[in-house]
């Protein structure tokens, strides 16, 4: 690949063109978060990006590109803000408190991104572009339900079904983002409890208590 240009299908964009499509998706988010997925249409984007609604066609081959690419582009960012943090933790304890608290800690700094999200998928976005929400659901469980495998294998949490487990995370998690634009939701505050929350839940009472993870919140002095 040259320096200066993306390749997409096949279709080669220049740095130009690349910013364009990016200034196209900040502009479809904010629409779809202030109005909602349903009207949320391409001349309505236009509209707010300041752009004829033939740039956004030159760009996108439709709305619904469109729309995957602002999915493409969130869930891309959740991910690259998540798994350093949870990454940097060495046990499952630490990934698990590290998981909720970015997650959480993504969605308080950026509340309109999530605002479009649950629009789109609440609007019925997924299966427009072909996305069985069941399966995707149960997809995104996975490494979560994982961390808890590896959990118990070290010892550190107790017996429970690592499935069952990381959907009740993931549910409570994401009964918050229809909530986002309540500016008197306290996020940080939710994912203080939450974390204190799954730690009790998940923790082994086998374990001696200088092995037990700290789930006051507490330093060590």
């Amino acid at each position: 690949m040259r320096p200066g240009t993306e390749t997409g299908g096949q279709k080669t964009r220049t740095f130009v063109e690349q910013a364009r499509r990016a200034q196209v998706v900040e502009s479809a988010i904010e629409v779809i978060a202030k109005e909602g997925y349903a009207n949320a249409s391409l001349a309505r984007i236009a509209r707010h990006t300041g752009i004829s609604r033939g740039l956004i066609s030159y760009h996108f081959a439709g709305k619904d590109e469109l729309i995957s690419r602002v999915l493409v582009t969130v869930f891309g960012e959740v991910a690259a803000y998540m798994g350093p943090r949870v990454e940097a933790e060495r046990t499952a304890v630490g990934q698990l408190r590290a998981y909720i608290e970015s997650n959480l800690a993504y969605m308080d700094a950026h509340r309109s991104r999530i605002a479009a999200v649950v629009e789109i998928i609440s609007g019925g976005g997924l299966a427009t572009l072909g996305v069985d929400p069941i399966q995707a659901e149960e997809e995104s469980l996975m490494p979560l339900a994982e961390l808890f495998r590896r959990g118990q294998v070290d010892g550190e949490f107790r017996a429970f079904d690592p499935l069952i487990m990381a959907r009740s995370v993931r549910g409570v998690i994401d009964s918050m983002a229809p909530r986002v634009t309540d500016v008197d939701l306290d996020l940080k505050a939710c994912a203080r409890e939450l974390t204190t929350l799954f730690e009790l839940a998940t923790r082994n009472p086998s374990r001696r208590d200088n092995e037990s993870p700290d789930v006051s919140g507490a330093k060590p002095s």
